[in-house]
């Protein structure tokens, strides 16, 4: 769900890379058409190639949010929180005084503290729920439910915030700051004795306007 739309940023950021590039050569080399044509491919094949490892990089990051629920997220304390209100503890009551069902005890906690992992709530309920054991009534198993799916959803905004946060390093990391390696590239690929005299040829207009202005 996620994958598309930082992928797309990617991709995006590479285009408008591509863009910047291929109007700064124009503008700069077209004095020079030989060299114009020798130079945009290169940087171009450059920009896919910082492209792929991007997007290689954000599969991976995809994968890591995906092997693992981290529970014991800061922000999820909250939801946490809530569950160890509903789950964490109850009081079985003593059949006949109210109709033989538990009754439920809410703990105080502080919304910075959390329960022990051995009484981990999330824990007892996931666990519980994967399981297949049914809850005491169908009114707790509607609440249980209906936790779980605020729980999913709360983790959900966390990894996509993560996410939000990540693309731009990303793009930073594999695609603008690896622009400065890219004049070394042009020197090593085009500064050579059987290219330069050929590259450095002026375009027909110039030579031709140079001629006009000497006479």
């Amino acid at each position: 769900m996620l994958d598309a739309p930082a992928a797309n940023a990617i991709e995006k950021s590479h285009q408008c890379m591509t863009n910047s590039l291929d109007y700064i050569a124009t503008k700069t080399l077209a004095r020079y058409p030989k060299l114009l044509q020798e130079v945009t491919p290169i940087c171009r094949r450059f920009l896919q190639d910082q492209q792929k490892e991007a997007l290689l990089f954000l599969d991976d990051y995809m994968e890591v949010e995906k092997s693992y629920v981290n529970t014991n997220h800061p922000e999820f304390v909250e939801r946490y929180e809530l569950a160890a209100a509903l789950f964490g503890n109850h009081d079985e009551t003593k059949d006949g005084e109210d109709g033989g069902h538990a009754q439920m005890h809410v703990p105080q906690h502080t919304y910075n503290s959390a329960p022990a992992p051995n009484q981990s709530a999330l824990t007892k309920l996931m666990d519980r729920m994967v399981g297949g054991d049914a809850a005491i009534t169908e009114e707790r198993a509607n609440k249980e439910a209906e936790l779980m799916e605020k729980l999913l959803m709360q983790y959900f905004t966390i990894v996509r915030s993560q996410l939000v946060d990540m693309v731009p390093k990303i793009i930073m990391r594999f695609i603008t700051k690896k622009i400065a390696k890219l004049s070394s590239i042009l020197i090593k690929e085009l500064y050579t004795d059987e290219k330069i005299k050929y590259l450095i040829q002026e375009s027909d207009r110039v030579v031709k306007k140079r001629k006009h202005l000497l006479k």
